[in-house]
């Protein structure tokens, strides 16, 4: 790992750590919100022995857990900022802090895995690094529900939200973010939102882990 890729990280930490402290994180709204029905619905329906156990990469300060917690759903979370966890838990939700790239829990933990608007900070290079890890916790036959903002302009720093923090974006081409996703297994469902600013757009998939 060079010493840019290292910063980008860590400007991408510290992006959120700030984020969390002034708790600007709004509710989840619009599409999302009935896709992440959707998706729930999906787990629910595969009835394995117990309460599937479900991982929520990028998960903020539990935005969504309530819809798995809601549907007997055993919901975890993994955010980068510790701010989140610390919000996450006074909700009364389970959010712990970690990194994309070396997730702290066990090999084969979940049925399934949620992760949104996160991906999109990953560089194309790295990002089978961070989709080994996901296959790593995930049982055979889990479902991945990922969606991340994508379009033709590449790697670019963006988001004046926060003063003086930046963050990666990775706009990637919706063929080549289907491509990329397509190592973990079966494409069932592959959306393309056009709800963002100019050549922007929202990608949305769902996978099953081959």
């Amino acid at each position: 790992m060079t010493a840019g890729e290292i910063d980008v990280r860590a400007e991408m930490r510290d992006f959120y750590e700030v984020e969390a402290a002034l708790e600007t994180r709004g509710a989840a709204v619009g599409r999302r919100v009935a896709t992440c029905a959707e998706f729930v619905d999906a787990v629910a329906a595969m009835r394995r022995p117990g309460a599937a156990r479900v991982l929520d990469v990028g998960a903020g300060p539990g935005t969504d857990a309530a819809t798995f917690v809601e549907a007997g759903l055993a919901y975890v979370g993994m955010d980068l900022a510790v701010g989140n966890a610390r919000l996450a838990a006074r909700s009364g939700v389970a959010v712990v802090p970690g990194s994309l790239f070396d997730l702290p829990f066990a090999d084969r933990s979940f049925d399934a895995l949620w992760t949104m608007s996160t991906l999109m900070h990953v560089p194309e290079a790295e990002l089978p690094l961070a989709l080994a890890e996901i296959r790593r916790v995930l049982r055979p036959g889990a479902l991945i529900g990922v969606g991340q903002w994508g379009g033709p302009l590449g790697d670019i720093f963006g988001d004046t939200a926060i003063s003086g923090h930046r963050r990666l974006f990775s706009l990637r081409a919706a063929d080549v973010n289907r491509s990329l996703l397509e190592s973990l297994g079966t494409c069932r469902r592959f959306d393309v939102w056009d709800v963002g600013p100019e050549q922007w757009e929202y990608h949305f998939a769902v996978l099953e882990l081959a």
